[in-house]
């Protein structure tokens, strides 16, 4: 009589526990399904439904978003929010990314793949989901630096050779060695607390000793003044954010290094607390509506990089011409009279003035 074959249910458990009995407790794990990154890449979703398979939603109903790690690598299943945000990062075969991003910045793009599962967030590695090239089969693809690059067959397929090379690497384990860190995907998520609509819960859910905060693509709306109790803060990520005023209470942050409101257009003014920034050396105004800049900024000493690119500046912002310690000022796509530019550069010689 046949045995009746292992189902994937059972073969994962099989061995994690082999996993953990010989690498520790540190070598398997289980993510909360309700993790949502702190990064959003476009707002604009979609349903990842049609592109996973039965045997996959089997597999996280009864399990949930699971890990395991050997000596040599590290297998991720991805939580519902993850899954979508990593997904809206994979590229498309034969594609170029801009036309790509084009679409899924106006929320036009037809899906092709999900990833579901990841060795690295950062390159985007890992496995998606996505037909074959073949036929209308859902199949597994290797994702590398943020591309699917080659069919692996089934999931059902895939997942039980995975798991067998998962428990092959086992034998040739050492006494001493060490699991591969998994993907950070707590560290990069939102406080379960800080789900809410409002900017302000979102960043009291952090400590205040936070040395950075990075919330690029996630509709804040406005920066809350809160923001100044952060007195530790190095590096504040507050792209494409919906933003229309920073607080002066900003200034407060003096050890802030890295300022990034980039891709905020209806930014149009700064505070001159911003001059109270002793410790910034780059800010990237980006598709701002700034018109100028507070002349406080003559105070910015460590300040050597200024990305005004695509501002409606229609002139050079006083304060520049006292700023000889700039080293790089993007320009690039503004309308700025030449012989103010050519002022600008004769008033910053140690300057890179950028302009198209």
């Amino acid at each position: 009589m046949a045995k009746k074959p292992v189902s994937l249910v059972t073969s994962w458990k099989r061995v994690e526990k082999q996993v953990v009995q010989v690498l520790g407790k540190g070598a398997a794990g289980r993510r909360l399904a309700d993790l949502e990154p702190r990064v959003v890449p476009f707002t604009a979703g979609f349903d990842p439904a049609p592109l996973l398979p039965p045997e996959y939603v089997e597999l996280v109903t009864a399990l949930g978003y699971r890990w395991l790690s050997t000596t040599a690598s590290t297998l991720c299943l991805l939580p519902p929010r993850w899954r979508l945000g990593v997904s809206q990062q994979v590229g498309v075969p034969d594609r170029d990314w801009r036309d790509v991003r084009a679409e899924r910045e106006a929320g036009t793009h037809a899906y092709g793949f999900v990833m579901f599962a990841a060795h690295d967030i950062e390159d985007l590695h890992g496995f998606a989901f996505g037909k074959s090239a073949d036929g209308e089969a859902l199949v597994v693809w290797e994702v590398e630096d943020s591309l699917p690059v080659s069919e692996l067959g089934p999931f059902s397929t895939w997942l039980s050779e995975t798991l067998a090379e998962v428990s092959a690497a086992l034998e040739g384990v050492e006494e001493g060695d060490s699991p591969v860190e998994p993907p950070d995907l707590e560290g990069a998520s939102l406080p379960i607390n800080a789900k809410g609509k409002d900017p302000a819960a979102v960043f009291d859910a952090f400590p205040r000793d936070s040395k950075e905060l990075l919330f690029n693509g996630r509709k804040l709306g406005s920066l809350p003044a809160l923001i100044g109790e952060f007195t530790q803060l190095e590096s504040l990520w507050v792209r494409t954010t919906g933003i229309q005023r920073v607080p002066p209470e900003l200034g407060r942050c003096a050890k802030l290094r890295q300022l990034d409101l980039s891709f905020n257009p209806e930014l149009t003014e700064l505070p001159p607390e911003l001059g109270d920034l002793a410790s910034l050396d780059s800010i990237n105004l980006n598709r701002t509506g700034l018109t100028t800049l507070p002349d406080s900024f003559e105070k910015l000493r460590n300040l050597t990089s200024v990305d005004l690119q695509s501002t409606p500046l229609k002139t050079v912002p006083p304060v520049l011409f006292r700023m000889p310690w700039l080293r790089a000022l993007d320009l690039y796509w503004t309308t700025l009279p030449p012989e103010e530019l050519d002022r600008l550069r004769s008033a910053l010689p140690g300057c890179k003035v950028g302009v198209s």
